[in-house]
């Protein structure tokens, strides 16, 4: 069970005094900023009542002002690489910087609205520079710190998710059975392959048992993946929270699926505490991100989906048990999962605070204050660069060369910067971009666009072969979505190079192993081949070639509207179904 730790205040002179934690936070109406900023933020200002804690959004033009006066700043899933002076500033002060990460953005569910952008390794790179770059890492679980203990020599602190208020007692919000069962299950766009893997045994239960109903909240599609009748679903939108805490009132069993990805081992145990403070008993697998609460509940879990249709029929026969069992959870969340009586966030940034708070003025008192801001409309990175850009476009390079080497010197862990400076070096023909080049590659190592830049400004094959066969072993060793973040680059570059230097076949031919459906590559390949006689392996391409266009002539219109997402979605569900079966 929860230590008394978890409930000790600290030190009491900390609490008499004014101090300021601005959170940048992303303020919308959706769990995540709900569970992890908002409602922990207010409950932080009713525990410290002379405390100013602050959430500003974090596309606030004031955050980095704000960000430089506060006591303790917390950042929440930034990128924003233009933090990192302050952050260095606020260290040379004393000051200490917390970041927060509520995800696995190494691996997001190919149906979340951010798969696209955490494709991108230049993304998983910032994430990491301002993780390494604070003094401490929050996150939700236990999975999410054992995946980010392996990036950062930080200390990483699991803050859980907890209820936001005190509940009332049991007999209060339970709901008997009647005339119908419901069971139910909601979630955002990527949760839909846990759903749709367990859906084939919803409906088989639901033909054994007229008794049971389906409860949906989340996407609309979600509703005609079931295949079940309209008098056995009940389906709603995906709304606001207050909506979905509605929604779970409703039902009389909740439903949890958790296909086993490194997503999914990353995840909090939310769901349950969501459900389970809602009188609903959630059946939950056994799965990384429940083990705790299964094991302090004494709750069995099941192991695959033969285990879970027979809980839920062992429920509708057993009401006495589903009422015993709801009634366990929803004591063990009253009792140690609510927000207002937690102090493990207020003993954290009690810990972090500098002895006396900072001599600042701020126009709010004590409290929680929830702040908009003025929306930036751009970055300091972004507007450095257009200033550069309209230097060059008015000839005046070495003006643009001064602004870029400031930047660089001011923010020496951006990339960006970086790089638009060897650009301009490179392009104004000054020997000394290859010097920073060397800088570059050994300072962002996993940023393989400083490689692509020097391949760029290497013409002869001589020169250009061994970096190339040094650029495809890192690309090699990478991800599968690095690998296609860089497939247009690397692939156009060859291309265009193969053209002025055929000496670089070999090199060509062996990309094509990496990506074997370079096309444009490949059909100049092949026509290499051809030329110097390989009339197999010359064959073997234009075959391939000439399927690849017979395909696309005839199914044109369907692939240009199915999405990787969609098909990776339904690979993930098929597998975890074939796997979890029995």
């Amino acid at each position: 069970m929860t230590s008394k730790e978890d409930h000790a205040p600290p030190h009491e002179s900390l609490l008499e005094k004014t101090y300021t934690i601005v959170q940048l936070a992303f303020i919308k109406d959706i769990g995540d900023s709900y569970h992890r900023l908002r409602w922990p933020a207010r409950q932080l200002a009713e525990q410290a009542p002379n405390w100013r804690v602050i959430n500003l959004a974090s596309n606030a033009e004031e955050r980095y002002a704000w960000a430089e006066k506060a006591d303790l700043l917390v950042i929440s899933q930034s990128r924003d690489i233009d933090l990192l002076p302050v952050i260095a500033r606020r260290r040379a002060r004393g000051l200490k910087t917390l970041a927060e990460y509520n995800d696995n953005f190494y691996d997001p569910p190919p149906s979340s609205n951010v798969a696209d952008v955490w494709q991108s390794p230049l993304i998983r790179q910032c994430y990491e520079r301002i993780l390494n770059a604070c003094d401490g890492v929050i996150v939700t679980g236990p999975g999410l710190r054992q995946l980010l203990e392996g990036k950062t020599s930080r200390p990483v602190h699991i803050l859980e998710n907890h209820h936001p208020w005190p509940l009332p007692e049991f007999e209060t919000v339970w709901r008997e059975p009647g005339e119908t069962f419901a069971i139910g299950w909601g979630g955002s766009s990527g949760h839909i392959a846990d759903f749709l893997s367990i859906t084939p045994l919803l409906r088989d239960l639901a033909r054994q048992r007229p008794k049971l109903r389906l409860h949906i909240m989340g996407d609309s599609p979600l509703a005609h993946f079931t295949h079940l009748d309209d008098s056995r679903l009940v389906f709603r939108e995906w709304g606001t929270m207050d909506e979905y805490f509605d929604f779970l009132r409703s039902l009389n069993l909740g439903l949890a699926p958790l296909i086993d990805t490194g997503f999914n081992r990353c995840r909090s145990d939310v769901k349950a505490i969501e459900m389970g403070s809602q009188g609903v008993l959630p059946l939950l697998p056994d799965r990384l991100p429940y083990q705790k609460i299964l094991t302090e509940t004494g709750t069995t879990p099941y192991r695959n989906q033969r285990e879970l249709g027979e809980k839920i029929l062992f429920y509708m026969d057993n009401p006495d048990e589903l009422k015993r069992h709801a009634r366990r959870l929803f004591d063990y969340i009253r009792h140690h999962r609510v927000g207002p009586r937690r102090r493990e966030r207020l003993r954290l940034y009690s810990a972090l605070l500098p002895p006396e708070p900072l001599q600042t003025a701020w126009d709010l008192p004590p409290g929680y204050h929830e702040i908009v801001g003025t929306p930036a409309r751009s970055t300091p990175t972004s507007r450095t660069l257009q200033q550069a850009g309209n230097l060059v476009d008015r000839h005046e390079s070495a003006r643009a060369l001064d602004v870029l080497h400031e930047a660089v010197e001011t923010n020496p862990q951006h990339a960006d910067l970086a790089l638009a400076e060897i650009r301009l070096l490179a392009m104004e023909g000054d020997p000394a971009w290859r010097t920073r080049l060397q800088r570059g590659r050994q300072h962002f190592p996993d940023d393989l666009r400083f490689h692509l830049l020097e391949l760029r400004h290497t013409q002869a094959a001589r020169d250009s072969a061994p970096l190339w066969e040094r650029l495809l072993a890192r690309l090699r060793q990478e991800t599968t979505s690095a690998q296609r973040f860089y497939a247009a680059e690397v692939t156009g570059l060859l291309l265009e190079q193969l053209r002025r230097e055929p000496e670089l076949l070999e090199i060509a031919i062996t990309t094509l192993d990496l990506y074997p459906r370079a096309w444009a590559l490949k059909h100049e390949v092949a026509q290499y081949l051809e030329r110097r006689g390989d009339d197999a392996m010359a064959l073997q391409y234009f075959s391939e070639l000439l399927a690849a266009r017979k395909c696309h002539e005839r199914n044109h219109e369907f692939l240009s509207h199915t999405t990787d997402a969609w098909l990776d979605t339904w690979l993930n569900t098929l597998t975890e179904r074939l796997e979890a079966g029995t």
